[in-house]
């Protein structure tokens, strides 16, 4: 059975390596700010001294700030177009960044709201530290760094010996004690544990004699560490006021812990069975063990996979999880989470009321009817872009509960990263003017494949024919001059046979009949001839038959 063919608008492009990573952000240009779509995707070949090509690569395309036209601007008299011009200039450049022997699973790019350099914040995840890189939007002179445009290295910092860094995310959170804005990267790790850090200006970064090197623009400081999984986090996502963490992990549970302390709020496990049906029996460990000693052959509860969470209310109080196994249907849950209590936390804390969560399950559905190996929902969450197993693409709408389309096996293997719109489908990011087509979701795979998905039918651009067509070809003077002139002859003659033709059923249709015509075909057409078209010498008036 052949690959089924992707039909447009939706693409699938190749790639050199394979993907193991992949991260989509994205503003619309405004008056203030520029218009910025980043995508960045990393992998490899794997680990080896001789370098098998591990790598970060960001496509940036970025839009100069859309003018406001004022008074000033129309007294210019040409200078609103002008800036009208300018602002639907678009740039497009690739970064790549090499991550050496060591692979890079999981990146994240974000941009502060109180941006001063000018740069998309880029981190990624690689053995057991974390890199923040910043990679220009606009290629100006004065750019920091060797090569003008290159991605810089801004800081780095260590998550914990033998933690293994898989995913990362960000956020920013106004501090109240201290009166400021926090930024803050989550990251989840192989073992379980989850690593905050604040990103900060380095007091190094102030002096001029430190300015040359790109480490002591900012600091990572590791603030907290949240321990409760017990096998590696999956996903990770801040509460949308940034004082909470959510996570999901392959333990199958999904938990929320305190950014300040680090404690757990509250824990969701997760099931992978139909609601509407019995719940699985339960399986004794120690019972089976008595008729083999062969661990293949042991009964096993089967490990459910939370391979997504995310929160789907501007206050926090709605979760959405994607579980399953490794074989067998997924399973979204959403959960419902309500303030228990308030306690005082632990001497580490210095007093500070620390927040307990009641969580409940609201309804659990399936999603898909194979396992789900990479999630990621939407700006407005209202989609979840899902990848299965199989290398298919599934946009499943939350308020439907339904699957609005499937992209079947687009992918050979099963699909390793997902990312969703980064802001709702009303709005256009940079690039998406020219082609038409605003892009739901990008998907990559260790089949060397990416992909991007929209729920659009055609581009709203219509296709221009080849100007090479028979069909376009523009007419020469003399083919209009003599089409001029015989089209209003050929119309006249158009007349009249349709005139003899409206005559000929009337006089003479007992001739023009079908045994008539097979008798006697002279009387036919003596009839059309004299009847019709031509009167006879010796019929008084006019030969031609008046109409």
């Amino acid at each position: 059975m052949g690959k089924p063919k992707i039909r447009p608008p939706s693409t699938v492009d190749s790639l050199s390596f394979p993907v193991f990573g992949l991260t989509w952000h994205g503003t619309p240009a405004t008056p203030k700010n520029d218009g910025v779509s980043f995508t960045a995707y990393c992998g490899g070949g794997g680990s080896a001294k001789t370098g098998v090509g591990n790598k970060i690569v960001c496509d940036l395309v970025a839009q100069q700030a859309a003018p406001s036209f004022n008074n000033d601007d129309n007294n210019n008299g040409g200078g609103s177009e002008e800036l009208f011009e300018r602002s639907n200039h678009t740039a497009r450049r690739t970064v790549e960044i090499s991550t050496g022997e060591a692979l890079c699973f999981g990146i994240h790019a974000f941009r502060p709201y109180d941006d001063t350099l000018q740069m998309i914040r880029l981190v990624a995840c690689v053995g057991d530290e974390i890199l923040l890189y910043g990679i220009p939007i606009h290629l100006v002179d004065g750019n920091i760094g060797e090569k003008e445009g290159a991605a810089i290295l801004l800081a780095k910092a260590n998550v914990g010996s033998g933690y293994g860094a898989n995913v990362a995310t960000y956020t920013a959170m106004f501090h109240v004690q201290q009166n400021q804005l926090q930024h803050l990267i989550a990251v989840g790790c192989e073992n379980g544990h989850l690593v905050v850090f604040r990103i900060h200006q380095s007091e190094a970064g102030s002096n001029a004699a430190s300015a040359s090197s790109s480490l002591s623009l900012v600091e990572l400081t590791k603030i907290t560490e949240c321990k409760g999984h017990t096998k590696a986090i999956c996903a990770i996502q801040f509460h949308p006021r940034g004082h909470e963490v959510l996570s999901s992990a392959k333990d199958g549970t999904a938990r929320i812990f305190s950014v300040a302390t680090g404690h757990e709020l509250g824990t969701m496990k997760c099931e992978v069975h139909d609601p509407n049906g019995p719940p699985p029996a339960a399986i004794d460990p120690s019972k089976s063990t008595i008729k083999t000693k062969d661990p293949r052959m042991m009964k096993r509860a089967p490990q459910i996979l939370v391979r997504g969470c995310a929160y789907g209310d501007l206050e926090g109080k709605t979760i959405y999880t994607i579980a399953s196994g490794k074989r067998g249907a997924a399973y979204l849950t959403k959960w419902k989470s309500t303030t228990l209590s308030l306690k005082g936390g632990g001497g580490g804390d210095g007093g500070q009321q620390q927040q307990q969560l009641n969580i409940r399950q609201e309804y659990r559905v399936q999603c898909s009817p194979v396992p789900i190996s990479a999630t990621s929902l939407s700006s407005d969450c209202t989609i979840f872009a899902l990848g299965s197993v199989e290398g298919s693409i599934l946009l499943y709408n939350l308020e439907t509960k339904s699957v609005l389309k499937e992209f079947k096996e687009v992918h050979d293997l099963p699909v390793t990263c997902l990312a969703s719109r980064p802001i709702p489908n009303a709005l256009m990011l940079p690039g998406e003017l020219e082609g038409g087509v605003n892009f739901d979701a990008v998907s990559a795979s260790a089949d060397n494949r990416m992909g991007r998905w929209t729920l659009q039918r055609k581009s709203r651009i219509k296709p221009v024919r080849a100007a090479s067509s028979s069909y376009s070809r523009k007419k020469g003077p003399v083919e209009q001059f003599v089409w001029n002139m015989l089209r209003i002859p050929l119309l006249l003659l158009l007349a009249l046979v349709m005139v003899a033709i409206r005559d000929l059923t009337i006089v003479c249709r007992e001739e023009f009949g079908m045994p008539a015509v097979l008798l006697d075909v002279g009387a036919a057409g003596h009839c059309l001839y004299r009847e019709v078209l031509w009167a006879e010498d010796t019929r008084p008036g006019i030969k031609f038959v008046p109409v």
